[in-house]
């Protein structure tokens, strides 16, 4: 594409003439910023106009003349002058506002491309650093891009009937059905609908309770019964690790047993169909360990060329680092991961269940140890930007244990956060011989 394709000098003067000759009414609805014009005299112009709105004063060419002299923001005034009144008096408006803004704007967001394509060129022949960074840097650079294109801005809403007409119809014919990603859980689907695009959904319990466990049954069950691709980021346990978790859970064979050598005849071909079941499946493991926030935007999208996601987990959020963030101290660094992996639910358009450490004060309480909001580690931009937050409580781990001996061999699930939904709590089967939780 030549660079002289990149610019309609005729659409930025017919924007501009169109303001002078009607005035600036029609601009709450253009997401145009001054940077999007092409030519120098046409940013500046415009930025007078929209200084003149804020300022609730008349636009037309004398106040935008006024405005640019008084503000030293002239280059040439006798040639702008000239240039100013032909734009009121020669411009042809034969369209509405919106049309010319439109194309002034698809072309910015070109020439964006076009120059940030240009310093990845100069990057990737210069930067002496590792692949992956230099790589990270560029990708980065493209979403940032494609993440504003998709900025509309302040919309009215009388554009919105025919989409919010069909989204209520949507609703009332699906009478309750589950609409979002079955975990296969009953009572958490029912509760939630299912997991949503867009959504971060935070799993936290105190060590032991089966966090992890309940994230690879979900993952399991997304995988092998809904064939839908599932990423984990282990930041804490061995490839194999958590293969052989996956593998005992489908078969049912205690993995204490296994590792034992102690499985019997009747185990073998069960281990055998799950190991065949699990390996064809797809699921992607990364154990690197060591995990960055560019590490893991890089990686996923890196996948998302080539697959359509259908669930990401990171287990767990604390072990991931942000260097560019670390300065800021814990709290900063943090809050910066978690906004990342709410962005990536977005960007990758599937949901991310982060699994999430909880503060030792609540093995300091003397009752009820219940996990509460407050009790996540680093809390606050945690649950802020999670859409569904879920906690495992297991009264047999802690001090309950005599008052409940129901819980034994129980485990209940916490909903204390969802967005587009009730909170409450209910009850699974915990068998952690066999990393499984199920349905009772």
């Amino acid at each position: 594409m030549q660079s002289d394709s990149l610019f309609e000098l005729e659409s930025e003067k017919s924007f501009l003439g169109f303001l002078l000759l009607k005035g600036a009414d029609n601009l709450i609805d253009i997401p145009l910023v001054p940077e999007d014009f092409y030519q120098d005299t046409n940013r500046r112009i415009y930025k007078a106009i929209l200084d003149l709105v804020d300022k609730r004063t008349a636009v037309d060419p004398v106040s935008v003349l006024n405005f640019l002299k008084e503000n030293s923001l002239l280059k040439d005034p006798e040639r702008e002058y000239e240039y100013i009144y032909s734009l009121y008096k020669d411009s042809v408006v034969s369209h509405p506002l919106g049309y010319y803004a439109e194309r002034i704007k698809r072309l910015s967001e070109r020439r964006k491309y076009s120059k940030l394509l240009m310093n990845a060129l100069e990057l990737i022949q210069k930067e002496p650093g590792e692949n992956e960074s230099v790589f990270n840097q560029i990708e980065q650079s493209l979403t940032d891009v494609s993440r504003s294109a998709d900025v509309k801005g302040l919309l009215p809403v009388s554009g919105d009937k025919a989409a919010l007409s069909e989204y209520i119809k949507e609703i009332m014919e699906s009478r309750g059905q589950i609409k979002g990603l079955r975990t296969n859980f009953t009572q958490f689907d029912e509760m939630t609908s299912g997991l949503k695009e867009y959504e971060m959904m935070v799993l936290a319990a105190r060590p032991g309770n089966g966090k992890t466990t309940l994230a690879l049954n979900i993952a399991s069950n997304v995988a092998l019964i809904h064939n839908r691709p599932v990423v984990i980021f282990s930041l804490e346990m061995s490839r194999m690790e958590l293969l052989l978790k996956l593998v005992c859970s489908y078969a049912q064979v205690e993995s204490n047993k296994l590792k034992r050598s102690e499985v019997t005849k009747s185990d073998a071909p069960k281990l055998i169909d799950a190991i065949i079941k699990v390996t064809s499946s797809p699921i992607y493991i990364d154990d690197s360990g060591a995990l960055s926030v560019d590490d893991f935007k890089g990686r996923v999208r890196k996948l998302l060329t080539n697959e359509t996601l259908g669930l990401i987990i990171v287990d767990y959020l604390q072990l991931m680092n942000d260097p560019k963030n670390r300065d800021g101290g814990r709290q900063q660094e943090v809050s910066s991961i978690s906004r990342a992996l709410k962005q990536m639910a977005k960007e990758a358009r599937c949901p991310v269940i982060a699994l999430s450490q909880m503060n030792r004060s609540i093995e300091q309480r003397s009752k009820d140890q219940r996990p509460q909001l407050a009790d996540l580690r680093e809390s606050g931009a945690i649950e802020q930007d999670a859409d569904i937050v879920t906690f495992i409580y297991r009264g047999e781990k802690g001090k309950d244990e005599e008052e409940d001996p129901r819980m034994k061999g129980m485990a209940e699930i916490i909903i204390a956060k969802n967005r587009s939904g009730p909170t409450g709590s209910f009850p699974l089967a915990f068998r952690p011989e066999l990393s499984r939780f199920d349905n009772v």
